[in-house]
């Protein structure tokens, strides 16, 4: 395995480094490209404020790589959004974390004084963003965050903290429009920095409101809501069951249950089953088990492909179509 060790700053030092060990140049201060022997892909820096930073990683690698980096002194944190169709692996306090591959957790947030390693799968390409900002920003929420990390003892070091988590579906759709746009387009630079500031936007918003809203949601309540959320995940080829079975599973009545599922997910039951819908329908498209188009869209329980083309191009930005691939006779 190919080890790169590097430490995080808000400046373009850290992509030196990881050219350096990757054994390739940086290109004006923002571009490295993957050497050809190791795979293909590019990394992309850009420094959005004096006090925030973005990375953008589009890499598939032809060889284990573990990219080290080390703890620092600078008061940084890191966001890593990772929107990846497959398992990556982040390693923090000794442990290692799947990450990407939607329906897994797929944001870390990390004291740049905590070391962490992170291991893209091989020959799978691999999206992720890294958001490097000051702490000076943040003050608030790290002495919230802490005072619950401390409180529930899942932190060890007071010094430093780790989030594991999920990326809100506004999110989500951002890094997805981005990861389809070329570097080498001239808006891409501000499509990226604009990007950034908005998955920090909505993460606070997201954050702070669950903070406000905690007290309205017992424990109780939000097993049932988990357990309805599974069960839409576990019951995809069939039709949307509708509000009024969920609630019933739920027990509750449905005007609270579709106000506590925002709540939990920030997004409605329905929409939620028709984007995870979408996401197993991209996996049959790829899966080369139909003959048709027509196949695919009777096995997920659709009769109208303008209505799949349609939400399916609305999270892909693709028409199902550019990612079929026909059965071939074996």
């Amino acid at each position: 395995m190919k080890k790169i060790s590097h430490y995080c700053t808000l400046t373009p030092d850290s992509l030196h480094q990881i050219a350096e060990g990757l054994e390739t140049k940086v290109i004006d201060d923002k571009i490295l490209y993957i050497p050809k022997e190791l795979g293909n892909g590019h990394v992309f820096f850009t420094q959005i404020t004096p006090e925030i930073s973005a990375i953008f990683f589009d890499v598939s690698f032809n060889i284990p790589i573990k990219f080290v980096r080390l703890g620092g002194l600078d008061d940084l944190l890191i966001f890593h959004y990772d929107l990846s169709e497959h398992v990556n692996l982040i390693k923090i306090n000794n442990i290692d974390y799947e990450i990407g591959s939607f329906d897994r957790l797929d944001l870390a947030i990390m004291d740049n004084q905590l070391e962490s390693g992170f291991k893209p799968a091989i020959d799978e390409r691999t999206v992720a963003i890294r958001l490097i900002i000051n702490k000076n920003l943040l003050t608030d929420f790290i002495k919230t965050y802490l005072k619950e990390e401390n409180s529930t003892k899942r932190n060890t070091n007071k010094s430093s903290f780790y989030h594991y988590g999920n990326i809100d579906s506004n999110s989500i759709l951002l890094i997805q429009a981005i990861k389809n746009k070329s570097i080498s387009e001239f808006s891409f630079e501000s499509l990226l920095k604009g990007t950034s500031l908005k998955l920090l936007g909505n993460f606070f918003n997201k954050f702070y409101n669950a903070n406000s809203q905690a007290s309205d949601i017992t424990e109780i309540e939000n097993e049932a809501i988990t357990k309805t959320k599974e069960y839409l995940q576990n019951n995809l080829y069939g039709p949307f069951p509708s509000v009024t079975f969920l609630a019933a599973m739920a027990g509750m009545s449905e005007s609270k249950y579709k106000s506590l599922f925002r709540k939990c997910y920030d997004i409605t039951p329905n929409n939620f089953f028709i984007y995870e819908k979408m996401k197993l329908g991209k996996e049959l498209l790829k899966s080369g088990e139909f003959n048709t188009l027509t196949e695919v869209l009777y096995e997920l329980n659709y009769s109208k492909l303008s209505y799949f083309s349609s939400k399916y191009f609305e999270l892909f930005d693709r028409k199902p179509s550019e990612d079929f691939l026909k059965r071939r006779d074996r």
